[in-house]
């Protein structure tokens, strides 16, 4: 029996992702198959009923893809009421029944720099929708995100006979192929053919201490790290282990960085040269590694990102992307006479840990209300380059005589003048008479060193004030 691809059902608010629903629909046709994609404006029939036509396919569908633009999260209707708060609106319709269904893998696609909205912004039946790894797509690498998007779909499998090219583009693919080898011919003939390695290309060395001829200073050297080494974007977690230059010939260089990329939520998430670039006064790197892998839920992983740079580079920075936030580390690419470390160095070394601490003050009740109470029986914070993490371990106490929620609590954290909401907060249901424990995170800004805790039961509210070492 031949292998058959996920059904892939595509999501989109026409007034928010029309345009790229389309080409999404094109691009994913290509690479899966015209059978595998479902997208509402080509493919029902004239009169069909629209809800009963959404359901069946939902019922085929292995993969969902919620596209979320700028206006995906305050779309109103013609009487000003927001669209996903109708139970009859179509795209939360389509939403709900993909989340219900445990086989149907549910993965947002967010477009035109669009964030995943917070979960309390939602209507409660969508906001398990918050909690899946998105994936972006972006104008400016669109074919590398879009094939990235396949992987997370097939799993990393692709029937070679779904992968269709349109009819022109395979046109100009042919004549473009026929162009390079013509090229490749005759740049052998001009430098000497084709009869000993090396005879006309010039090969990198492939030692970490390996010299390259007529390269000044020769070996490659190892460069010291930033104080803080960590970087944060949603659940993935990026450490420098360690970096360091090779010289490459007269005029380049090649930077080498040695990433951990760990994984604290329950989705997979990409671990790919998307995510950085390598910024040196007014010239910006793309990383030439293509470095390309999952870093599944729950799991770490590790790999090289390399950047080929002018041999005189100084002072540089390393950004790590995640959508519109941007993490930046800075570098001294100078040479110095620290040994360019293994790629199979230590990972448990110091100074790649994260810096974190526990809070003193705790335990401590936060809030009580009637018979459910908020107690803080732990708190720890862990400094990343462009962000604090703030972890609270929370016992929710309900000592009356009907089950309580979770949401009853409402917890805020004050930076200054801004009050932030959870990155990530539980949905409990707490018996009579009974506790219940969970975490509750928070992100503040990387230079915070004094933050506010408030709580809120009904008409009861609470506050701890706490220093951030």
């Amino acid at each position: 029996m031949a292998h058959r691809m996920p059904t892939t059902f595509i999501s989109y608010r026409r007034d928010d992702a029309a345009g790229y629903a389309g080409r999404l629909h094109e691009a994913l046709e290509n690479r899966l198959g015209r059978d595998q994609v479902f997208r509402d404006v080509d493919t029902l029939q004239p009169g069909q009923d629209f809800v009963e036509a959404i359901e069946s396919r939902l019922a085929e569908c292995r993969v969902f893809l919620a596209m979320i633009g700028r206006e995906w999260l305050d779309a109103h209707d013609s009487e000003g009421r927001r669209r996903l708060d109708q139970p009859h609106d179509y795209v939360r319709l389509e939403i709900v029944n993909a989340l219900s269904r445990r086989e149907v893998r549910v993965i947002p696609v967010l477009i035109e720099g669009a964030s995943m909205p917070p979960a309390e912004s939602l209507p409660e039946a969508v906001r398990p929708l918050t909690r899946k790894q998105a994936v972006h797509l972006r104008d400016d690498a669109w074919d590398h995100d879009v094939d990235r998007l396949v992987t997370a779909i097939t799993g990393g499998s692709i029937r070679k006979d779904a992968i269709v090219a349109p009819t022109s583009s395979r046109r100009w693919l042919v004549a473009g192929a026929l162009l390079v080898v013509a090229a490749i011919v005759v740049f052998a003939l001009t430098r000497g053919g084709f009869g000993s390695p090396g005879a006309g290309i010039p090969v990198a060395p492939t030692g970490s201490n390996a010299a390259s001829p007529g390269s000044p200073g020769g070996n490659a050297y190892g460069i010291a790290l930033p104080g803080l080494v960590e970087a944060v974007h949603n659940a993935l977690i990026y450490t420098i282990l360690s970096a360091s230059v090779a010289p490459i010939d007269n005029g380049t260089n090649e930077l080498r960085v040695r990433v951990r990329f760990t994984n604290d939520g329950r989705y997979d998430a990409n671990a790919w040269d998307a995510s950085f670039r390598l910024v040196a006064g007014s010239n910006t790197f793309a990383p030439t590694s293509g470095l390309n892998e999952i870093a599944h839920g729950q799991s770490s992983t590790q790999g090289i990102v390399t950047f080929r740079i002018p041999s005189d580079t100084g002072k540089a920075a390393l950004r790590v992307i995640e959508g519109d936030r941007i993490a930046e580390f800075p570098l001294d690419l100078s040479r110095t006479n620290l040994p360019a470390q293994s790629e199979h160095a230590d990972a448990s070394d110091p100074q790649s840990r994260g810096i974190s601490a526990n809070i003193s003050g705790v335990p401590r009740l936060l809030v009580r209300d009637g018979d459910l109470s908020v107690t803080i029986e732990r708190a720890t914070a862990r400094r990343f380059v462009n962000a604090v993490r703030l972890r609270l371990a929370v016992r929710f106490t309900n000592t009356g005589r009907y089950p309580a929620g979770s949401g009853d609590a409402v917890l805020r954290l004050a930076v200054g003048d801004e009050v932030r909401a959870p990155i990530e907060a539980p949905a409990l249901v707490i018996e009579p008479n009974s506790n219940a424990a969970a975490d509750v995170e928070f992100e503040a800004p990387p230079a915070t060193t004094r933050a506010v805790l408030r709580g809120t039961i009904r008409g009861a509210s609470g506050e701890w004030a706490f220093e951030l070492k």
